[in-house]
């Protein structure tokens, strides 16, 4: 149960506008004694209302050998408006989301696929790019299993 729960956001229509205005994303990855949060660029669809995310990396590195010994991710995204005081306190105005899924590596036709979906999100829908970059970056691809979205406005 969502605490606040007047400010959750349950129509998937408008969870996905927050998301197309979302810079980036920040991923949860299960880790030793702590867990191990990064920032990504990202993009996303929707496909008979599943949402998955893309997202690129290098091939060697923490968040590679975190993906490989355990697929479950958070995945936390936000939009800050502005901070506002009320008569009580100081507050902020935002949306925000919090899913969980599986973090599967793809390659070939989905890999570029991804990379495609990256580049339209990030608004270069068109700009060309080499497929041999895919010998040196992983391509991957969160099936989102969960989605919970919240939002603070002057009102709530």
């Amino acid at each position: 149960i969502m605490r606040k729960s007047e400010r959750e956001i349950k129509d998937f229509d408008k969870i996905i506008d927050i998301i197309k205005n979302t810079n980036t994303i920040r991923l949860g990855l299960n880790d030793e004694p702590y867990p191990y949060v990064v920032p990504v660029s990202f993009g996303f669809d929707v496909k008979e209302d599943k949402l998955s995310f893309y997202f690129h990396g290098a091939t060697i590195g923490k968040k590679v050998d975190l993906i490989n010994k355990n697929p479950l991710v958070c995945v936390e995204g936000d939009i800050f408006y502005r901070y506002m005081d009320t008569i009580k306190s100081v507050t902020c105005l935002y949306d925000s989301f919090i899913a969980y899924g599986k973090c599967v590596k793809l390659t070939g036709n989905d890999a570029i696929y991804g990379l495609k979906q990256i580049l339209d999100h990030c608004n270069y829908k068109d700009h060309p790019f080499n497929t041999n970059a895919l010998s040196i970056v992983n391509v991957y691809k969160i099936e989102i299993d969960s989605i919970t979205a919240k939002h603070r406005t002057k009102n709530n």
